[in-house]
């Protein structure tokens, strides 16, 4: 469904090759396996999905477990997410899942393809969402630093995650580039994420402080991972909280504390996602309670009449300042 939608939206600007190689969607019916009954798509009225970016100030935090395990419980839940891995030029998320790559967002920069024949959906997940992967590339110095051109053409395929998804998780690269901060700076939340240890809550604070010089008013929050224990998490929130009010004159309020666990560990050497391999280990317990509490407040706002901001218009915005 995704493939399909994302290449009927883009079918405008790519040409028609896309008819060559997606299903065409202009009858509004897709299926999503050859046994399966057609679903009826409304694809005239356009909805905006939520993105939530997963941000970091160093590299090492767990920023990328966190984003790919929060996707799989809130697939769990019933959502359709799709990961968006914009860490650029040192992507793991593929890894993370044992995925093999055959084309990354590399091919779409270069032109070789579009971003509908690269998303891998992540196997496993039961239950009526699903979580789509949109991988990155490793070891590609230009993605790290995107000209305007690029950056633009991204935005332009990513348009279209917003009509078919329900949630957009961005892991953005770590550190305070104009890359991982358009990206976090055009979602509609961020969390941040960092561990116990002083040099990962200067550069945590850091990242806050270039996210919040953009907009004031962005929906910043702290996941503390790693922690040796409950308190050890509140105390640093405590610690980074008083820092942002002093120095940067609003709060910072706390998302969730992730315990460190070995099986995180475990679940890297054998590239299968925590959630999946381990779903009642501490971490895993705590991410989905953390996912439980980003829908729950989701619910909440969805309430309310959200602004026709959405994903790509925020990623104009924010990338327009660079």
């Amino acid at each position: 469904m995704l493939r399909g939608l994302v290449a009927g939206a883009a079918r405008r600007s790519v040409g028609p090759s896309a008819r060559e190689s997606v299903p065409s969607v202009r009858s509004g019916r897709v299926s999503f396996a050859p046994n399966a009954r057609p679903v009826a798509l409304r694809v005239e009225t356009p909805r905006l999905a939520k993105a939530i970016a997963v941000a970091s100030g160093k590299g090492g935090v767990g920023k990328s477990n966190i984003a790919l395990n929060l996707g799989i419980e809130m697939a769990r839940a019933g959502r359709r997410v799709a990961l968006f891995d914009a860490d650029l030029g040192c992507a793991n998320a593929d890894v993370l899942c044992g995925l093999t790559v055959k084309a990354t967002l590399e091919d779409v920069l270069n032109g070789r393809r579009r971003l509908a024949e690269i998303v891998m959906k992540v196997p496993g997940i039961r239950g009526k969402g699903g979580l789509g992967l949109i991988p990155g590339a490793s070891g590609v110095a230009e993605l790290a630093a995107l000209n305007a051109g690029q950056r633009q053409g991204i935005v332009e395929q990513l348009s279209a995650l917003e009509q078919v998804v329900d949630l957009v998780i961005i892991d953005v690269g770590a550190g305070i580039g104009a890359d991982a901060v358009g990206f976090a700076g055009a979602a509609d939340s961020v969390l941040l994420t960092c561990t116990p240890e002083p040099t990962a809550m200067t550069d945590a604070y850091a990242t806050a402080k270039a996210i919040l010089s953009r907009d004031s008013h962005a929906d910043l929050s702290l996941v503390v991972n790693m922690a040796g224990c409950h308190e050890e998490g509140l105390a640093v929130h405590k610690r980074m909280d008083a820092v942002a009010r002093r120095h940067l004159g609003r709060s910072i309020p706390l998302a969730g504390v992730i315990p460190f666990d070995f099986s995180v560990v475990a679940a890297v050497k054998r590239r299968r996602p925590l959630s999946l391999l381990a779903g009642d280990t501490p971490a895993a317990v705590a991410i989905r309670g953390l996912a439980n509490t980003v829908l729950d407040d989701d619910a909440v706002s969805s309430a309310a009449p959200r602004a026709e901001r959405g994903f790509l218009s925020g990623v104009l915005r924010a990338f327009r300042r660079s």
